[in-house]
């Protein structure tokens, strides 16, 4: 721009633009920078106008066009959604996980170990177990912790995808998480319990989903775009899905009961399904319909894996 004690040069010149802006004149003034050409702007009737030399007027011009042209074609990043949690659902879904525990309390010691997650048993085909391991706690300070986690996994997990295809990829990813952490035990004597590798497989919703949304947008198709939900993913995994650390703040490298394996296989088959569920458009704003068959889904799976578990006890 010309300062306000210099006047434009001698040789004619010709404007190319008025902008209300002065960014936006010399985002235009950069385009004929690039053409090796010099360029004026001027402050004149509360504007902005862009002049350069009379016998380059009409190569300017054009290329001011085509750049004003891409800039109009350009995709735009969406906007960002309004947080709208579901709090009834996400209640209900805690409230559920706490009745659990309490049906688990009342249950015969034996109908509780037919629905542990012993790996052996897995791989010999009782697949139930990776399922109703889901439901079960080893103690009350057990179940805490994992609705203390839940409580915010879940709340943009059921915004996220709906409650409905939230609750199925939840149960879905658990499931599939104690599955792989049984081959990664295979000839080992192992067993888990617990739904903290259901919550670790809707952290993994969480970072799928916004990688697949990243991956629909051609500016945030690469690179660290594309790292970020991955990366962050992980970094939850860490924090909260390890031993933790000592009073000096050493980590913790033998975790004990928390079984460190579970929680990452969560977390990887999470990111597979919600990175899928999103593709596909099984995420908020997916038909009421779509949404209750999911839900619906999640609880029968459930129900099924604990009567395959003791078809004794529930006989019609």
């Amino acid at each position: 721009m010309i300062p306000d004690d210099e006047e434009l040069p001698s040789v004619p010149l010709a404007e190319i633009g008025r902008y209300r802006r002065l960014k936006t004149a010399r985002e235009r003034g950069l385009v004929v920078a690039a053409m090796e050409l010099p360029h004026w702007i001027e402050r004149r009737e509360g504007m902005y106008v862009l002049f350069v030399e009379m016998e380059v007027r009409e190569r300017v011009a054009a290329a001011v066009a085509e750049f004003e042209k891409d800039e109009r074609e350009r995709p735009r990043a969406p906007e960002p959604e309004p947080l709208e949690i579901p709090k009834f659902a996400l209640v209900a879904t805690l409230v559920a996980m706490a009745l659990c525990y309490r049906v688990q309390t009342a249950m015969p010691p034996a109908l509780v170990e037919r629905g542990v997650a012993v790996d052996l048993s897995v791989l010999a085909g009782e697949w139930w177990r990776v399922f109703t391991a889901l439901t079960l706690h080893g103690d009350i300070e057990h179940l805490v912790s994992n609705i203390s986690l839940a409580a915010f996994a879940f709340a943009f997990v059921l915004w996220r995808f709906g409650v409905g295809v939230g609750l199925l990829g939840t149960v879905l990813g658990g499931g599939l998480g104690n599955l792989l952490n049984a081959f990664a035990h295979i000839g080992k004597s192992h067993q888990s319990i617990g739904s903290s590798t259901a919550v670790f497989a809707s952290l993994g919703l969480l970072a799928g989903g916004e990688l697949a949304a990243r991956l629909m947008h051609r500016e945030t198709r690469s690179g660290w775009q594309i790292v970020v939900p991955i990366g962050a993913g992980f970094a939850f995994l860490a924090l909260f899905g390890g031993g933790g650390s000592d009073a000096n703040g050493t980590p913790v490298t033998d975790p004990g009961n928390v079984d460190v394996m579970a929680h990452f296989f969560g977390l990887a088959a999470g990111i597979l399904l919600g990175a899928f569920f999103f593709a596909v458009g099984m995420r908020r704003g997916a038909s009421r319909w779509t949404q209750f068959a999911c839900g619906a889904g999640a609880v029968g799976l459930l129900l099924a894996a604990w009567i395959a578990a003791n078809p004794a006890h529930f006989r019609w």
